[in-house]
């Protein structure tokens, strides 16, 4: 209806203004808002944002445990029976590798940096990482007893990785890699465990410093679990808060985390409840389930970190999955409109590359997309100017990311320079299209100081200053 009243606004401006004038200058303006229909129609069918089942993963079929989104056309899934698939058209398709090496057990977390690069965790608290796409997989790190909860690479050679501790007052595995997995380096600080354990994919981050990790007290009829932090690095100091709830047979599991920024966040458990934190994770504090739901589970957690405040979470009351948005951080509820096949296979993971395309994974090859219809592409305007943004986050260990808009095609260089203007990093040196474009990098190999970086494409220079603090 609203666009009704805008069309019609748009009709009686238009007749306002032709009322008085010649004929040639009316059938000119009414070509104009001709056009302008079109476009507003087209621009209508691009914002129709909705979920659907986009794919199902062919035989033999197994369930989505973990997704990773690469980008719009390179995703990672993987799930029972040591299955794991990779998509390069956006998981219209999916292709499967030899998996040499790779056991048939359960994988619970995966983490890929393109189509050929891809590491992941299984039941028996192991990582695996194949670099040729999946045809062949090396065991980097194996732990008996424990059980892999997520993984998580930023770079080629800085990863993290979250498992289950092997037992009772054991440490839980908070391990960060530095030279691609090769080794695997428990935190010195890891919690130590009592009567609990990790949750898959109960977790969530804002940058390589803040961490937040969701756990679950196996005690019948808990009444508290916990929800470890760090703010210094995976390697840093961890610390916890206690969450309250009304945990069943079980227990109590709080197992949906989702982050906004490093101070906003909320957590979701098995037992009915959401929690929300606004210092970082230091407390948390109840909120207000959405309407009508009393008696279910949240399975999963996705946080915008694009300054929208938007936080996504699965819910499963026994009969019906459904997923709801909040803004507010649970003040009000907003339930977005699922496939019916979510009922049947369920949603476990869910992925968003930006605000408008999301993706997520279900029981038996059920594959889910949210954004516009498949083949209606948004329309993209080329930048009007060069820009070289500042690297974020800022200052950063050891990885960052930056960000630039090229206005029209041509070859780009960015490099990177020491305090002294030496040469040490070439981030893009090519040809690229008009476009905005963003690159990760890794400075792991380099020492704490002042760092500058250098944007470069025919006439246009421009520099700016990063840190690096270890």
């Amino acid at each position: 209806m609203a666009f009704f009243y805008c069309y019609f606004a748009i009709l009686l401006l238009f007749y306002r203004e032709t009322k008085e004038i010649s004929i040639t200058k009316y059938r000119s303006r009414m070509k104009k808002l001709f056009l302008l229909f079109v476009l507003m129609g087209l621009t209508l069918s691009v914002n129709a944002q909705s979920w659907v089942v986009l794919s199902t993963i062919p035989a033999p079929l197994f369930d989505i445990n973990s997704i990773s989104v690469v980008d719009g056309t390179t995703i990672w899934v993987c799930g029972t029976a040591g299955n794991v698939r990779r998509s390069t058209n956006g998981g219209v398709n999916w292709t499967n590798g030899t998996n040499t090496g790779l056991p048939a057990q359960d994988l619970y977390g995966i983490s890929a940096l393109d189509a050929q690069n891809c590491w992941l965790g299984n039941v028996s608290g192991s990582i695996y990482r194949t670099t040729d796409g999946g045809t062949s997989w090396t065991l980097q790190f194996s732990l008996a007893g424990s059980f892999s909860n997520g993984i998580k690479m930023f770079s080629p050679t800085y990863g993290v990785y979250t498992g289950d501790p092997t037992g009772v007052g054991q440490p839980y595995q908070m391990r960060n890699t530095t030279n691609g997995g090769t080794n695997w380096i428990n935190s010195v600080n890891s919690p130590i465990a009592a009567s609990e354990f990790g949750v898959i994919n109960a977790w969530d981050w804002t940058d390589t410093s803040h961490f937040w990790i969701g756990s679950a007290n196996t005690i019948a009829n808990a009444t508290t679990a916990k929800i470890y932090r760090c703010s210094n690095g995976f390697s840093g100091t961890w610390q916890s808060a206690t969450v309250t709830g009304v945990g069943g047979s079980a227990g109590l599991y709080f197992q949906a985390i989702g982050f906004i920024n490093a101070t906003s966040g909320m957590a979701g458990s098995n037992a009915n409840n959401f929690v929300k934190t606004t210092d970082g994770g230091a407390t948390f504090q109840a909120v207000t389930n959405p309407a009508g739901l009393t008696t279910f589970a949240v399975i999963n957690m996705n946080g915008m970190k694009d300054g929208s405040n938007k936080i996504r979470a699965v819910t499963n009351d026994g009969t019906n999955t459904q997923m709801w948005t909040t803004t507010n951080l649970g003040t009000t509820w907003v339930l977005e409109t699922l496939p019916a096949a979510a009922n049947t296979f369920g949603v476990q993971h869910v992925q968003f590359l930006n605000a408008s395309l999301g993706f997520a994974g279900g029981n038996g090859g059920t594959f889910y997309r949210f954004g516009p219809p498949v083949g209606v592409n948004p329309v993209t305007v080329a930048p009007e100017t060069f820009s070289l943004e500042q690297n974020y986050p800022n200052p950063f260990n050891p990885s960052t990311k930056i960000n630039y808009s090229v206005p029209t095609a041509g070859n780009v260089s960015i490099k990177i320079y020491n305090s002294v203007g030496v040469e040490i990093m070439t981030v893009v040196d090519n040809n690229v299209a008009a476009g905005n474009y963003s690159k990760s990098i890794d400075m792991s190999k380099f020492s704490t100081g002042i760092y500058f970086y250098t944007m470069k494409s025919g006439s246009f220079s421009e520099t700016r200053k990063m840190m690096l603090v270890k």
